[in-house]
């Protein structure tokens, strides 16, 4: 009985863990917000810009502070914390709804996916079955796009349907027609699964495991520890990854829209989602198969083929290709990098995973450099893309070596 007990305790708290990965995909609803965001506050780009900018700058500013503050308080605690402010974020606009506060509330959603991913990658490792690390962090990131996903479908069909029966419609003051207000849907959807996922963390989670052993951490000790070579490079890794796939989802809907107006750009985003789910499913159980660095490899070389397919002619077959190749290449390249750093150097679990997540800052630097080479020619955004998976080709084949 008592190990039938122990069985469904340890299965109870990988099921918690899972659910935050879940809602670590709802954080990805601020670049999705951006056009959305302008269009229902009558607002210039730049300032609805400012939306995606809020949620990701967190990711630079928290996370090596929540690194070492984990290190001492431990993972759960931490977990708490920041599911704690992303329900924050998410009560807000179902209180009030303007733009100063949807700003507040991306905010605190960001902080709290900020933590979410310090906390939620490393305590994988401590619920995972020994040797596994890299396939249930893939499983886990699946589920992260489920939550990203769901984001995207909720935004295109359920909005769309209340706006037909008057609900969460909201008309500008001077304007002639209601605008479309509903995303405010996504808000109460988020907190319900946020308070589920906290309260199954508070219960189900173990403070400590066996594996979280790891010693408290410093700022200084966070830094110095980009001073690892291999550190350093699977840090720049993350960034580039990033770098990449934020870029991705911001120039793909540009290629349907010049040559497929027919369509809903909206469309490309949504395929590129599917494929990173499947793709991170599918190295779920690859994984329990093939060596973490041999993956690393394969799923970069799928990533390339991908990239370049998107510099050919138009032609709808070889474009939707490139976008599932994309998805199901970039799919498993987070968790492989992040799994591979922790695994080699687990006494530093602390300060990789605060590394690691202040590098996805990336996601908000490297978009510039393609928005600025697509104001010359749409395509050339994709060299920059290309420039990223040719460095990861270089971490992948490095990590062979270690």
């Amino acid at each position: 009985m008592q190990h039938k007990n122990n069985i469904m305790k340890k299965q109870l708290s990988l099921v918690s863990v899972f659910l935050v990965f879940l809602a670590m995909g709802f954080g990805d609803a601020a670049g999705q917000l951006v056009s959305i965001v302008e269009k229902a506050f009558n607002i210039t780009p730049l300032a609805a810009s400012l939306v995606s900018f809020s949620g990701m700058i967190m990711f630079g500013v928290l996370s090596v502070p929540m690194g070492v503050t984990q290190s001492r308080i431990g993972k759960k605690k931490m977990l708490s914390i920041g599911l704690i402010l992303f329900l924050l974020g998410a009560i807000l606009p179902i209180m009030a709804f303007n733009f100063p506060i949807i700003l507040l509330a991306v905010l605190l959603m960001g902080a709290g996916a900020t933590i979410l991913q310090v906390s939620g990658n490393p305590l994988i490792r401590d619920v995972s079955p020994e040797g596994k690390y890299s396939s249930m962090l893939s499983f886990a990131q699946s589920l992260k796009a489920i939550g990203t996903l769901s984001t995207s479908l909720i935004l295109v069909l359920v909005g769309t349907s209340l706006m037909k029966y008057g609900w969460f419609s909201f008309t500008p003051e001077g304007a002639a027609e209601p605008v479309n207000m509903g995303f405010r849907i996504l808000f109460p959807i988020f907190a319900v699964v946020l308070l589920i996922t906290l309260l199954m963390v508070m219960f189900f989670v173990p403070n400590q495991t066996e594996k979280d052993t790891t010693t408290p951490t410093t700022l200084g000790k966070c830094f110095a520890a980009l001073g690892n070579p291999f550190i350093l490079m699977m840090f720049l890794g993350i960034f580039f990854y990033c770098g990449a796939e934020a870029s991705m989802f911001n120039r793909i809907p540009s290629i349907l829209i010049e040559n497929n107006p027919a369509i809903s750009p909206a469309l490309g985003n949504i395929v590129l989602i599917v494929a990173l789910f499947v793709g991170r499913f599918m190295g779920g159980v690859c994984l329990r198969y093939i060596k973490p660095n041999v993956f690393l490899i394969l799923t970069v070389l799928v990533s390339i083929i991908g990239n370049i397919l998107l510099f050919l002619p138009y032609n709808a077959v070889t474009t939707w290709l490139s976008f599932i190749l994309i998805g199901i290449g970039f799919a498993n390249i987070f968790p492989l990098i992040f799994s591979i750093c922790v695994d080699k150097i687990p006494e530093k679990t602390n300060e990789i995973s605060g590394l690691m997540t202040t590098a996805i800052v990336g996601a908000a630097i490297v978009p510039l450099l393609t928005g600025f080479a697509a104001n010359f020619n749409p395509r050339y955004a994709f060299f920059v893309t290309l420039a990223c998976l040719l460095y990861l080709t270089f971490v992948a084949l490095r990590t062979q070596k270690n």
